[in-house]
């Protein structure tokens, strides 16, 4: 990075903002400071992290110094907190989900286009060498016509009815596992093959209708203490659903209660020619068939931009993330990097989620409405 890279500032401190922050610090963006949930909690991991605190939003906003604002905070907040810091004139990296219904995409979108400002929102996945070169396999038509899709994505960090997060505490007009994990599937599906989905048929379950949480505030990923209170819950665990992407017919299982899955992120594309399948716990590889050969592993590309280390030598998440920011902060001096993710693409995941929903809601397919719908 060059010297006239802005300085940026983290909202939110926990999981997400972590990584966010390491990326950062190892591509030499230089970071201004950080805004927690409240301000002791902020003041202790600023003093810990070396960063300034920030007390409030208008602070942080405030700040000069404060080029990029990186929305790390709880989904509730990235809408409100994304339009703010887009008014102020700060370029935007927001987490995904952009906003917790399309309306609040849509207006951040019109928002990001009318401020001239560069935007981006994290599907990480898309930071990873092998992503791109399955991508370039599939629209370069080495697989010929796509037949049909499948994939899923399996965790079990939610098994246990005492296993608890924020998101498992959201409203029932939200979603949570085809929200949190199934935007990251439709949209690595949709940046792959290229097509758009039409309409989503969707089944909801839920394991746990009661789950027990902590007194007190708990990070993601991180251990509950020992005092708890049961609370209902009225979000998915997980889901089944099934994609018209215009003719081309899509399979996806979704689950956070999935024993034995970690972070297991799977998209297979089928064409007329043979398949070709990634996994996010081997990040590295794709596995390709086809009717004639065996069934053979392609490693990653040496040559990639998005590969930085000799193969045999492993690059996964946080490399990926690394990608994906050097890819936004490149950008912002130039034409924006087509390959990560930007608010039309939160977008399209918003009317993904909410078709899922409505079918869940009805039993019934529910069409997809299009990114194109938003007003320039």
């Amino acid at each position: 990075m060059t010297p006239s890279v802005p300085q940026a500032a983290l909202v939110g401190i926990g999981f997400i903002g972590q990584a966010h922050l390491e990326a950062l610090r190892r591509l030499g963006v230089p970071v201004a400071g950080v805004l927690g949930h409240e301000e002791s909690y902020t003041r202790r991991e600023a003093a810990r992290l070396n960063l300034r605190p920030y007390a409030s939003l208008d602070e942080l906003l405030d700040d000069p110094a404060v080029g990029v604002v990186h929305q790390c905070g709880p989904n509730d907040v990235h809408a409100p907190q994304n339009l703010r810091a887009l008014a102020a004139g700060k370029h935007v990296f927001s987490e995904k989900p952009l906003g917790v219904s399309s309306a609040e995409t849509a207006r951040q979108l019109q928002a990001a286009r009318a401020s001239g400002r560069q935007t981006a929102v994290n599907f990480t996945y898309r930071g990873y060498a092998a992503v791109q070169t399955l991508r370039d396999l599939v629209q370069g038509g080495e697989l010929g016509e796509i037949v049909s899709l499948r994939g899923h994505y399996l965790q079990v960090w939610l098994l246990y009815a005492s296993d608890f997060n924020w998101r498992v505490g959201a409203p029932a007009r939200e979603t949570r596992a085809v929200s949190d994990i199934g935007s990251h599937l439709s949209d690595l599906a949709r940046y792959v093959t290229g097509l758009e989905p039409q309409r989503v048929q969707a089944r909801f379950s839920t394991l746990h209708a009661e789950r027990r949480r902590p007194l007190g505030t708990l990070q993601t990923f991180a251990s509950g203490g020992t005092e708890t209170e049961a609370f209902a819950v009225t979000t998915e665990d997980q889901a089944s659903l099934w994609v018209d992407y215009g003719g081309v017919h899509a399979s996806f299982e979704l689950s956070q209660v999935a024993p034995g899955h970690k972070n297991d992120l799977e998209l297979e594309i089928l064409g007329t020619r043979g398949s070709a399948r990634w996994r996010q716990e081997r990040p590295e590889e794709l596995d390709l068939s086809s009717r004639e050969t065996r069934r053979a592993v392609q490693h990653k590309d040496p040559a990639h931009p998005f590969t930085h280390y000799p193969s045999g030598h492993p690059e996964g998440y946080p490399d990926a993330i690394a990608n994906v920011l050097r890819a936004f902060y490149a950008g912002l001096s130039g034409a924006p990097d087509p390959r990560i993710a930007r608010f039309e693409d939160g977008h399209a995941a918003a009317l993904f989620v909410e078709a899922a929903y409505a079918s869940h809601l009805t039993g019934q397919p529910a069409e997809v409405g299009a990114t194109l719908d938003v007003p320039a």
